[in-house]
């Protein structure tokens, strides 16, 4: 069988660094393929140069046994390609209709007025492409939920008079990050149909479950290298999870220590607001809770009511007293909270690595004319680096250098350096790749070791 486009010997250096180093990608017609790696193993420069967001230092290329350039694929119409990432940019005032055509010609009428008749027509017959009929063209984007937005962004591909898809290949960069499961299923049943159509699609995700779930093939990139493509049906998430990580495998979740402490440290009885409804558990010291349920369901609610940026009604003990949940005083009484978004909420991207680890502490440390002791705070945060093992040039690195499973590391980091009582966890492997999930894992198992209680919201009920 003759591949839709076939790439081999990819080249790119950044400087006197090689990033990419003779990989090679072979994508067919009606074919989901996987494309896997840790952080910094090549993926997203591949994408670059596929898309022309970067030239390659060297490349073969031929779409469907045609040796040419990949710029003349690209400029001749003959590889069409659509990228859709996880993050959705709608805007979010306009309608769906004006969503989908977006860079495109709009009908009109008299030819200066939009023709908002055909506008709604050409939306309908683009969704109906892929069996979406639940969607009001006219509605406004904010009214969407995220997985139904993302499907908005993928019928803009099938906008065009012949009711064919746009584009041959579809590259899809971790587009189920913030969705639910209910929209995670929509959007796979999409891909099921851009398939039969005989679209390509290249799917980029960190979650193995959806990988072996979706994929026929699999191709997998270590330190801008191949190191394993093969048909998913013969492979075993063990298989891929060593060719990403260079090791073997022996436990992907570390194994509980110790005994469950019979002490509680947090009750919560019959807590209630508009999102909660007479909620009921109680946390032990040392014991790690997993809170599971679909987005919106109140896992996040329970979160940011515990930090006490939320109203409520009930009973919240700490430590056998009364407690009442105050933001300003959350770090002072040795609690701990990461985010689920660690870029928008958790991290100050242009500051050092030792800056964002003490950011809560700075108080602690000044005199009483408000100077801060900067080698103490320099040993302090070297201290953290080493602790949760963060891979880069040291802690004056800004943090928007770093890949996504270090920079949640420098957040485990911060939430640990005073050893806290009880941490709280929202989504903290969301986008970082497997080995940066067991390392994240293993600071987990850490921290509750140590007598820290966890409270962790989490999506992937695997890891729950």
């Amino acid at each position: 069988m003759i591949p839709f486009l076939h790439l081999s010997n990819v080249q790119k250096s950044f400087g006197s660094v090689p990033v990419l180093r003779g990989v090679e990608l072979t994508l067919f017609s009606g074919e989901i393929h996987g494309l896997m790696g840790e952080n910094g193993a090549g993926k997203s420069t591949l994408i670059k140069i596929l898309s022309g967001n970067l030239m390659a230092d060297s490349l073969t290329c031929a779409m469907n046994g045609e040796s040419l350039s990949l710029a003349e694929a690209r400029g001749s119409g003959k590889l069409g390609m659509r990228f859709i990432h996880q993050e959705l940019n709608s805007i979010a005032h306009l309608s769906v209709a004006e969503n989908l055509m977006l860079g495109k010609q709009l009908p009109t009428r008299a030819k200066i007025f939009v023709n908002q008749q055909k506008l709604s027509e050409l939306t309908q017959v683009a969704l109906a492409e892929l069996g979406i009929t639940h969607i009001d063209p006219k509605q406004r984007m904010s009214q969407l939920g995220a997985g139904d937005q993302m499907l908005v962004k993928l019928g803009s591909a099938f906008v065009v008079e012949s009711g064919k898809p746009a584009a041959q290949l579809y590259v899809m960069d971790e587009p189920t990050a913030s969705l639910m499961l209910s929209e995670t299923e929509k959007l796979f049943e999409a891909f099921e149909r851009l398939k039969q159509k005989g679209c390509s699609i290249l799917y980029v995700s960190h979650r193995l479950d959806e990988i072996f779930q979706i994929t026929d093939r699999i191709s997998v990139l270590r330190d801008g290298k191949n190191t394993l493509a093969e048909k998913t049906k013969m492979l075993k998430p063990r298989t891929v999870v060593e060719a990403m990580t260079g090791r073997e495998i022996s436990q992907h979740y570390p194994g509980r220590s110790g005994i469950l402490s019979k002490e509680v440290l947090l009750s919560v009885q019959h807590l209630r607001n508009a999102k909660l409804k007479s909620l009921n558990f109680t946390l032990h010291k040392g014991e790690i809770l997993g809170l599971a349920g679909l987005g919106g369901s109140g896992r996040s609610e329970v979160l940011r009511t515990l930090l006490g940026t939320r109203n409520f009604s009930g009973t919240l003990t700490l430590e056998g007293q009364p407690w009442q949940p105050r933001l300003k005083k959350f770090w002072q009484e040795r609690l701990a909270f990461i985010p689920e978004e660690r870029r928008s909420q958790g991290l100050v991207l242009n500051q050092t690595v030792a800056t964002n680890s003490h950011l809560p502490f700075i108080g602690n440390f000044g005199n009483f004319l408000g100077l801060l002791p900067k080698q103490k705070l320099r040993q302090k945060s070297e201290e953290a680096w080493s602790r949760v093992r963060v891979q880069g040039t040291g802690i004056t690195q800004r943090i928007w250098q770093l890949s996504g499973g270090n920079q949640q590391k420098v957040l485990f980091a911060r939430a640990t350096w005073h050893q806290p009582k009880l941490l709280l966890l929202d989504e903290p492997t969301r986008g970082v790749d497997v080995g940066a999930k067991q390392e994240i894992y293993s600071l987990i198992r850490q921290a509750s070791g140590e007598g820290t209680a966890v409270l962790m919201v989490s999506s992937e009920l695997g890891e729950l």
